[in-house]
């Protein structure tokens, strides 16, 4: 099979690779690749997609899209548990892949809209003042336990339109000492807007800062009806 005049062939890489040639063949073709940068290529790709194509069978893929909103563009990204990011930062598609990348490694990161439709749907309807809480699942298993903790009371305790002081979700986890861990986990919050981070503000009445940029939070709470603390602030 593999001879002076062979021409380099994608089906025979694909059978050397499985096991499936002749003791001569596969000595053959074990040379051939030693020699031939194209059919290594091919190789190297072959195996590459033999470790991808089964974690995104198991789910374990991180999906992502971008899409328009009020706030410019956003990105999203979800596991097979929910969604794991969502950011307005100007990072670029490319630079969002790599964030992705390093947060989730030796994960595959795929551009999936149908994956993340939901995710935009809610997203659309929350702009639009049509949406009041949101249905679908997060993943935040890239942060601490207290990190989880934090932003899961955050989540239950503060309902649309609701405000609550950092000192006072401190308290209702149990660390009414924390309320600067408090902050710094709040600051942590993958998934802003779903888990409602801009909805937890300073003792003294002031909004506090905000990952995406205080002027966001402002626009968030007045999308919640909530315009009396910018007066306040």
């Amino acid at each position: 099979m593999i001879g002076e005049a062979y021409v380099c062939n994608e089906d025979d890489v694909l059978a050397y690779l499985a096991g499936e040639l002749e003791c001569e063949d596969d000595l053959e073709m074990s040379v051939h690749l030693a020699e031939c940068g194209e059919c290594r290529d091919w190789a190297a790709d072959f195996r590459a997609l033999d470790r991808v194509i089964p974690a995104c069978c198991k789910d374990e893929a991180i999906h992502w899209h971008s899409f328009a909103s009020p706030f410019g563009t956003m990105y999203a990204a979800a596991t097979g548990k929910g969604v794991a990011r969502i950011t307005w930062r100007e990072l670029g598609e490319e630079g969002f892949v790599r964030e992705l990348e390093s947060s989730f490694p030796c994960r595959p990161v795929v551009r999936d809209p149908e994956a993340l439709a939901d995710v935009e749907r809610e997203m659309t309807q929350y702009f639009r003042g049509e949406r009041t809480e949101f249905d679908m699942e997060v993943d935040l298993s890239t942060l601490t336990e207290f990190e989880r903790d934090v932003l899961a009371e955050l989540t239950e305790a503060i309902k649309f339109g609701q405000v609550l002081p950092y000192s006072e979700l401190a308290r209702r986890i149990g660390k009414p000492k924390a309320a600067r861990a408090v902050g710094n986990a709040v600051g942590a919050n993958p998934v802003p807007i779903v888990v409602p981070c801009h909805r937890v503000v300073r003792l003294d009445g002031g909004l506090g800062g905000y990952g995406g940029g205080v002027e966001y939070k402002e626009r968030l709470l007045e999308i919640e009806g909530r315009a009396d603390l910018l007066r306040a602030s």
